[in-house]
């Protein structure tokens, strides 16, 4: 019997232990269920977000209540180890713990249904930040609440009216300031968390300025979180290089021109010249994204 025989055998057996746990548990198992035991079976996939593109790319209609549904019911009946990253496992249930990137995935998806056109931003942006971290050389904790602060910066938006947020157009002065509500109303939310409070002030001043010309606060150079000014040149990378209500996405050529302009006016001087000096490492997150919806696997 040949190795790809044996392998997919395994895996047969494999998706038949979670089926009948599954149905020893009262769930029907519908045809989109089944579709998402394959995707988690046969994809390397690292997140509940990566899940849903891969299974929309089979079945268009599935919507993202349906894959996290899937997650929990997996999770519940031990099936889904978190350690293992999202691969089915033939163990017992694991200890109950908190994973704090599966919770924010499930916040920014909300985010993302009420804004579709920024669906994914939050991922990408959080993906740069990482890898921007990386190339300075910050403490691993330090990496880790800067990554988890970029997953979160934009979740103010919550409390943003739809008809400013999905506005085609010049938003009016009103609006705008309607706007630039969403970094308070951000860090308030985190604020209600003992362990997520202490990311509130970088996502209060990711729309801070260098120069102290941004918002809400109106700090100047080292007194906005090196987190903070971080995510400030990411969100611009990934807001400059999409699609927008109120236009095209601009090439990555002009994004690098309007970075490197505006250091030491908008971003600080020393994080942008990191990032401009390894351009091509920090956009391939945004590339990778982008490719992944034109071409769908």
């Amino acid at each position: 019997m040949s190795k790809d025989t044996v392998n997919f055998h395994r895996t047969q057996m494999k998706k038949e232990m979670v089926l009948t746990k599954l149905r020893k548990q009262g769930c029907r198992i519908t045809r989109q269920r089944r579709m998402l035991l394959d995707v988690i079976l046969e994809e390397e996939c690292a997140s509940c977000k990566e899940i849903y593109y891969k299974a929309s790319s089979h079945d268009p209609t599935i919507g993202t209540a349906t894959v996290y549904r899937m997650i929990n019911l997996l999770e519940d009946i031990g099936a889904i180890s978190r350690k293992n990253m999202y691969r089915i496992s033939y163990g017992t249930k694991l200890e109950n713990e908190i994973n704090y990137h599966e919770i924010i995935e499930c916040i920014t998806c909300a985010l993302d249904a009420k804004d579709p056109y920024t669906a994914g931003h939050s991922q990408r942006v959080s993906d740069m930040a990482l890898k921007v971290c990386e190339l300075i050389g910050l403490k691993e904790e330090d990496k880790e609440k800067i990554h988890i602060a970029a997953h979160l910066h934009d979740i103010g938006k919550i409390g943003v009216p739809d008809a400013v947020l999905n506005k085609e157009g010049k938003l009016t002065e009103e609006e705008f300031e309607s706007m630039k509500r969403h970094p308070a109303i951000g860090a308030d939310i985190l604020g209600k968390s003992h362990k997520l409070s202490e990311l509130s002030d970088i996502v209060l001043m990711h729309h801070e300025r260098f120069d102290g010309k941004g918002y809400p606060t109106g700090k100047a150079g080292a007194e906005i979180p090196i987190g903070a000014r971080i995510i400030a040149i990411c969100d611009s990378i990934d807001a400059i290089t999409s699609n927008r209500c109120y236009r095209k996405a601009h090439d990555f050529a002009y994004c690098y021109e309007e970075i490197e302009k505006n250091l030491g006016k908008m971003y600080d001087p020393v994080v942008g010249r990191y990032v401009l000096d390894n351009w091509d490492e920090i956009i391939s997150v945004v590339r990778r994204e982008t490719e992944k919806r034109a071409f769908p696997a």
